[in-house]
């Protein structure tokens, strides 16, 4: 009587000990699985963001060059004018590279670490037309002339870009991008080493 009641205490305990290893493996395969998920989702998320951000500007100037010939002395009673005007147009780019970026993810851990960001980089694409040409037989543009012209339309043109207000939309949509993987990161409970410069304005935006 004591041996089957022994038997039956052993089925017991075994039964026992097993479902508890049953239960921890099921849960433990469906935390990996939920690991497993969030990273996919994140590397999605990351893998968006491999892409070129483009802050631009476009701008339209007309170009004036005059310029005149005359004899010693004879200033006054004859000169050979020339004059050409040129419309000069340009499109100015602030841009962020992230397929540059270096990143990394840690699924282990739960953990993105944000190691480096490209600079920003500014671009300007002129496009330089005649617009208008005046010269005198004695006085006519020669290649090198217009070619110079053109080169200090173009550089009159740069000067006009302004660089700050292109960074500073360039620098928007960045923090922007960036704060979608830190929102993501919240949402799922993993966290966010970041290396870069833009750490204290992303934490504060995203803690």
């Amino acid at each position: 009587m004591q041996m089957n009641n022994l038997k039956k205490i052993i089925l017991v305990v075994v039964a026992f000990i097993f479902g508890v290893m049953i239960t921890y493996f099921i849960m433990d395969k469906f935390k990996s699985e939920s690991y497993s998920e969030q990273s996919h989702v994140i590397a999605y998320q990351i893998e968006r963001m491999n892409k070129m951000i483009v802050a631009e500007q476009t701008y339209s100037d007309l170009y004036n060059h005059t310029s005149k010939k005359s004899l010693p002395g004879l200033t006054d009673i004859f000169s050979a004018d020339k004059k050409v005007t040129l419309l000069v147009k340009a499109k100015a780019q602030a841009t962020y590279d992230l397929k540059k970026m270096d990143i990394e993810l840690d699924s282990v851990n739960k953990k993105i670490i944000i190691k480096s960001i490209p600079p920003v980089e500014i671009q300007v694409y002129p496009d330089v037309s005649f617009y208008d040409m005046d010269q005198s037989v004695f006085n006519k543009f020669t290649k090198d002339d217009l070619n110079g012209i053109k080169k200090r339309a173009v550089e009159h043109v740069e000067k006009t870009v302004d660089q700050t207000k292109l960074k500073q939309e360039a620098h928007q949509q960045l923090i922007q991008n960036l704060g979608d993987l830190y929102f993501l990161a919240k949402t799922y409970g993993w966290k966010i080493e970041d290396k870069t410069s833009y750490a204290n304005e992303l934490n504060k935006l995203y803690d």
